[in-house]
């Protein structure tokens, strides 16, 4: 089963899903020929633009209210399929490497004049789907797009259009249940959201033949009556690296180190498409952590030498997630949800260990930090960039957040995709 969470004040976002099956082979080949003692030997291919900017800041104009906290965005392309003029260029984009698949949000889309077409089912029924937040969910059409980040396409993508539930379909009971569907960019912080994790659909063969569909997809008829049914891979809401025909084994997410540690207002790092198939996403030879993942793209992390738990490196989260109920949580309004520990930064270990034949131990030293004792060096909402921030937010697994990411490389292999000597699904760092 599929779960799907955010906190209000911008400190969680994540999506973890079931392993899909999508097997990719690939063939290096190179031509000599000519005649008598002449040769010729083939150019290497010009390599594809495969690097984008990665920004921390305050968030869409639409979420302005909002103080928005260690949220990585990046600008998309996203294109009618086939067309080169039905098409939106949409910023802040969430970047989250604990999902998978393009999510837009409708009325964003709708501002560009994009319209995308709907999946249809095999009795011509509208495809949509039902992603959940702890409280609300986000529901709306399955649609393909023509989708471009830097120089790589996927083309006929299947994405999730999160349609305004005032003037659409209303979502069914067994989706909406409290009535509450987070459609809004103020409720993401982001015109979007792009899974770029390990795996490859966002629900995978659980979706494909339950013998009582989940509650995840569903048709719905034109009167608007809407029905949970099964749904084949190549139609489910797809991690766009996938598709690509380069650069489609992974990502690298390098962000530099933080400026300020009472918080930057802005940073700019990058996100690489593939791993060790171009010169500047090679692996290093050497003193790299590689934790093999399960089928809900996690490993295992022991926090502070207790028991292992599930853990997952997401950039979809804005802190260190984990339950510790040794540390007592802020009492100020501005830092509500966060930890706020007696003596900061407080002290941490955890141990992380990958799954499978990627079984590395490494072992990381942290810190907590009291977000009171920042120094208000830049305006009250204006630093969005911090470290050592971590709450509890309810959470039986260990998320290392955002303040992971600073100052590190952060490699994603996909679910069966080679890279180098390793193959996917696996986080790396």
């Amino acid at each position: 089963m599929l779960h799907y969470w955010t906190m209000k004040s911008g400190l969680n976002l994540r999506l973890t899903g079931l392993l899909g099956t999508v097997v990719l082979a690939i063939a290096l080949s190179g031509c000599v020929g000519g005649k008598g003692t002449s040769a010729t030997v083939a150019k290497p291919p010009v390599a594809t633009a495969n690097t984008m900017t990665v920004t921390v800041d305050g968030g869409p104009a639409a979420a302005a209210a909002q103080i928005i906290i260690n949220h990585p965005y990046v600008t998309v392309k996203v294109c009618v399929p086939g067309s080169n003029t039905q098409c939106a260029t949409i910023d802040h984009v969430l970047l989250d490497t604990g999902s998978w698949g393009l999510r837009l949000i409708g009325s964003v889309l709708a501002a560009s004049s994009v319209v995308l077409n709907a999946e249809t089912d095999a009795q011509g029924q509208t495809i949509k789907e039902c992603a959940r937040f702890a409280g609300n969910q986000t529901w709306g059409p399955v649609a393909l797009a023509d989708v471009y980040l830097a120089g790589e396409i996927a083309a006929k993508l299947p994405v999730h259009v999160l349609e305004d539930p005032s003037t659409n379909t209303k979502a069914p009971i067994s989706c909406s249940g409290n009535n509450v569907i987070s459609n809004a960019v103020s409720d993401l912080g982001a015109n979007g959201l792009l899974g770029v994790g390990v795996l490859a659909q966002d629900c995978g063969a659980a979706c494909v033949n339950a013998s009582t569909p989940l509650s995840f997809y569903y048709g719905c008829t034109a009167a608007g009556v809407c029905t949970e049914e099964n749904i084949a891979l190549a139609s489910q809401v797809t991690n766009p690296v996938t598709l690509f025909s380069t650069d489609n084994n992974g990502v690298i997410v390098n962000l530099p180190n933080l400026v300020n540690a009472n918080g930057d207002v802005t940073v700019k790092g990058e996100l690489i498409f593939g791993i060790a198939t171009q010169a500047d996403n090679a692996l290093p030879a050497t003193g790299l952590a590689v934790l093999g993942t399960d089928t809900a793209g996690t490993f295992k992390t022991a926090y502070n030498g207790g028991t292992p738990q599930p853990g997952q490196i997401d950039s979809g989260t804005s802190t260190y997630v984990f339950a510790d109920p040794t540390l007592p949580g802020c009492s100020s309004a501005d830092w509500v949800g966060y930890y706020c520990p007696m003596v900061a930064p407080q002290k941490a270990i955890a141990v992380n260990t990958g799954l499978g034949i990627n079984n590395s131990n490494s072992t990381i030293n942290f810190a907590i930090a009291d977000p009171n004792t920042f120094t208000p060096t830049v305006p009250k909402g204006q630093g969005t960039a911090y470290i050592s921030l971590a709450n509890g937010g309810g959470s039986s697994r260990f998320i290392w957040g955002m303040p992971f990411f600073y100052g590190k490389k952060i490699y994603v292999g996909i679910n069966q995709r080679v890279s180098g000597t390793y193959t996917g699904p696996y986080f790396a760092y």
